[in-house]
């Protein structure tokens, strides 16, 4: 058997844990730990809903994942070296039951140690995913009944140089998955729940809903000596109190496992005692606390103020940064040790070595600290909590709870208040809260919910007069009481009235009745709406069409969050492009999808936003069907879908044209025209543009403004009868030149002035060289009627010759053969 030993500041880990990513906007809460402070006799499920229906989502509930069975706590009673193996031990383990003889190769085996033991039965997985069953097996003609797992065999590390090392507490026998498992509610967090972001936090609300108190956890503390240490608050509009304590007789090392266990539950990974033990607090208070080396704080002073220009830094994390002027900091007697609220700086940190530790808590002003993580883009547990206020009462509690946590000799605190914060008084009306709520609550009931939160409440003819506690930082007005008499009566216990209707007599804009038109008419068509950022990133903007549809500037964002988001979309291209990519990657190549919204651009010294539509074809016109191949789409499947559009906005006078876009194959794309009005452009997306994003496939792509579509729409529709009687049809086939477009005869032909003529449309399109490279036949087929009376054939001929003659007189140039 393989096993092997970690290190820690030299000492063996003796603790299991797992670590996983966390957000700022989410708490994972250990049920474990939050049994703490509070009495829960629920199951997961309805401890889940109960927090849920009070306004803090459980996304998740799972229990600690492990990849073993049948490992227990067990210990070894005796380690004699194996009689034909110099690199054996034969240990004699006993399980809580029996002792049992186990081989082990291990050379941190001995006598006395607790361990985990796979016993006979048990089974374990692999670094590659495979498990495996513990067997009785003999190693060297000796018996061994079972294994003694190292961490890296049990899945809890990479590695590791010696079987795991369990604290002398465990109980022998305990399986292992109870010893270290638990239950995990992932909680989302909305802004307004800072007082949630800690387990004592989430406590306060449990015990709220089920009508308990929370329950605090008990500091005991003995201090004793001088502070030792100067705190001088430069700037008390952005620092309202900050405490100190310094700690000596440290010895840095590894956390007891209980803590190390609950931290990593909780999404933190373990460091070392000191670092462990203020982010315990912090998760168990709501209270970012910092510890620095007390011999590296130079003249034992701690000053808070900002920095009056910029400064090398180098944080925590090993980054060298420059912070800018402003930037509020925490300075010992020769300079800035500390980014306050955010983190803190490589020059104080606690090493292995530090002896001597000073604990800091404070209470900064959420602006000051928000400002300073979002221009050094350096976001932290702590400045989550900070940006949206800490208990200023809590103060001074939570640098006590650390402190005993620690050990280690305590001086006597270090308080200094620059601006006292008083408790908020803010007053409900109960005839306010029924009437919002719809409720018929007695001012008693009002007056239990809140006593419930741990808020004051005095009654005074109808009202009560409350005053909220310092860590209820969400609550400033009387609408904030009444959400929250809301959360603990139980939304579920508000019954539904029936709803009151009132109409606006204001009409809709226009462009809304556009919008919501034009979308129902695509989906109508079978088009699929996409939906995608009005941000993109700079490669994606040099996609953009309307480059090349005048002088205008594209928008950047000032401050952009990522680069990928820098810049105002000019064209709905960019961002239908990489809804077809991120398909494409998942092998969905038939897509037939549009999308409306709107682009933005800089137009002389103003900025323009205008709402557009845009079309994008690509792969099958149609599924598979075993009695035809399906074909591709093309350039007229594209024009068809608009020709529509137009026809069901009755658009008089529409002209495709031919163009010449850079972003557009050559040759395979126009502009729609009305007079000089330009509603939009289409074609076949230029394939150097779509190899920039890896696409190979054929993409048809076509936009058109929606407030230019409102202008030219048609005011009103007329509907006419079924023809009566039965027409006449004639085709003319002509030879032309190759660039005539069929527009341009489509034009011409609609201008004959013919009571007879009723329809023509292309009927086919012939290329060959025997014609002609340059040359190209075209069929045109005619219906010709009279509404009055059964039409004759003279009739027809007669007029089907005036109408050659027309298109003849207007278009000979062109015309090589009738």
């Amino acid at each position: 058997m393989h096993t092997t030993k970690i290190n820690f500041l030299g000492d063996p880990i003796k603790r299991i844990c797992y670590s996983y990513p966390k957000k700022d906007n989410k708490m994972r809460v250990p049920l474990s730990w939050l049994k703490d402070y509070v009495k829960l006799d629920l199951s997961n499920e309805a401890l889940a809903e109960v927090l849920t229906l009070a306004g803090l989502e459980v996304d998740k509930v799972e229990p600690t994942p492990f990849p073993f069975k049948g490992v227990i706590v067990a210990e070894v009673k005796e380690a004699a070296p194996h009689p034909n193996a110099d690199k054996l031990k034969v240990a004699q383990v006993f399980d809580g039951t029996e002792t049992v003889q186990v081989v082990c190769g291990a050379a941190n085996c001995r006598a006395g140690m607790k361990v985990a033991l796979a016993t006979v039965g048990a089974t374990l997985t692999n670094k590659e995913g495979s498990t495996f069953k513990i067997k009785k097996s003999k190693l060297r003609d000796v018996a061994s009944h079972g294994m003694l797992c190292a961490e890296d065999e049990l899945g809890f590390t990479e590695e590791s140089s010696g079987i795991m090392e369990l604290s002398d507490a465990a109980a022998v026998g305990t399986d292992l998955t109870e010893l270290f498992g638990d239950v995990i509610f992932e909680v989302s967090l909305t802004p307004n729940l800072g007082h949630c972001m800690s387990l004592l936090g989430i406590a306060r609300e449990v015990a709220a809903l089920l009508d308990q108190k929370a329950i605090p956890p008990k500091i005991t503390l003995d201090e004793g000596g001088a502070a030792g240490i100067e705190v001088e608050i430069k700037e008390p509009e952005n620092c309202y109190r900050y405490g100190c304590r310094w700690i000596t007789g440290v010895k840095v090392g590894p956390s007891p496992d209980w803590m190390k266990t609950r931290l990593e539950n909780a999404g933190i990974r373990s460091i070392n005692n000191v670092v462990d033990v203020t982010n315990y607090v912090m998760l168990e208070m709501g209270q970012p606390l910092h510890a620095f080396d007390g011999k590296k704080i130079r003249d034992q002073k701690i000053s808070v103020q900002s920095t009056e220009s910029s400064i090398p830094f180098e944080t925590l994390d090993g980054e060298k940064r420059t912070i800018p002027p402003g930037i509020l900091m925490i300075h010992d007697g020769k300079g800035p040790v500390a980014v306050a609220g955010v983190m803190g700086g490589a020059n104080s940190e606690v090493s292995e070595t530090t002896t001597e530790v000073i604990l800091e808590a404070a209470h900064f002003n959420p602006s000051a600290v928000r400002k300073g993580a979002k221009m050094l883009g350096l976001r932290s547990e702590s400045s989550a909590r900070f940006e949206r206020g800490v208990d200023f009462e809590r103060v001074t509690a939570a640098l006590d709870r650390a402190a005993s946590l620690l050990g280690g000799t305590v001086s006597q605190i270090v308080d200094s208040v620059s601006k006292e914060r008083k408790r908020k008084t803010v007053k409900v009306r109960l005839s306010r809260v029924n009437a919002l709520l719809g409720t018929e609550l007695s001012l008693a009931e009002v007056e239990s919910f809140l006593k419930r939160l741990e808020m004051t409440v005095k009654t005074e003819e109808e009202t009560c007069h409350v005053t909220v506690p310092t860590y209820r930082n969400d609550i400033t007005e009387e609408i904030d009481l009444i959400e929250e008499v809301a959360r603990i009566y139980g939304y579920n216990n508000i019954e539904k009235q029936e709803p009151r209707v009132v109409n606006s007599s204001l009409p809709h804009a226009p462009i809304y009745l556009m919008k919501k038109e034009v979308r129902e008419r695509l989906i109508g068509a079978g088009l699929q709406e996409f939906l995608t950022c009005d941000l993109i990133s700079s490669e994606l903007s040099n996609l953009c069409l309307e480059k090349q549809l005048g002088e205008k500037e594209e928008i950047h964002v000032l401050k952009p969050s990522s680069v990928d988001q820098s810049i105002l979309r000019m064209s709905l291209l960019p961002g239908m492009l990489q809804a077809v990519k991120h398909n494409f990657d998942r092998k969905n190549h038939n897509l037939s999808a549009f999308e409306v919204g709107r682009i933005h651009f800089k137009e002389g010294k103003g900025f323009q936003e205008r709402l557009t539509a845009a079309i994008l074809l690509t792969g099958k016109r149609t599924p598979h069907h075993f009695e035809s191949k399906p074909g591709a789409v093309d350039f007229f499947d594209l024009k068809g879908i608009l020709e529509n559009l137009l026809t069901a906005f009755d658009v008089k006078g529409a002209q495709f044209e031919p163009s010449r876009l850079k972003s557009f194959h050559p040759g395979k794309q126009a502009t729609l025209s009305i007079g000089d009005l330009r509603l939009g452009v289409l074609g076949e997306v230029h394939p150097s543009r779509l190899e920039r994003l890896g696409i190979e496939e054929r993409i048809f792509f076509a936009q058109i403004d929606l407030h230019d579509l409102i202008e030219v729409r048609g005011k009103e529709k007329k509907m006419t009868p079924l023809p009566q009687f039965p027409g006449s049809e004639r085709d003319w086939t002509v030879t032309v030149q190759h660039d005539v477009p069929m527009g341009s005869f489509s034009n011409v032909l609609k201008a004959f002035p013919s009571k007879l003529l009723k329809e023509f449309y292309l009927l086919d399109l012939y290329e060959s060289e025997k014609i002609g490279k340059d040359r190209k036949n075209v069929t045109f087929r005619f219906v010709y009627r009279n509404d009055r009376q059964t039409i004759e054939q003279p009739q027809v001929d007669k007029e089907h010759e005036r109408m050659i003659r027309f298109v003849n007189e207007r278009m000979g140039d062109f015309i090589f053969q009738v």
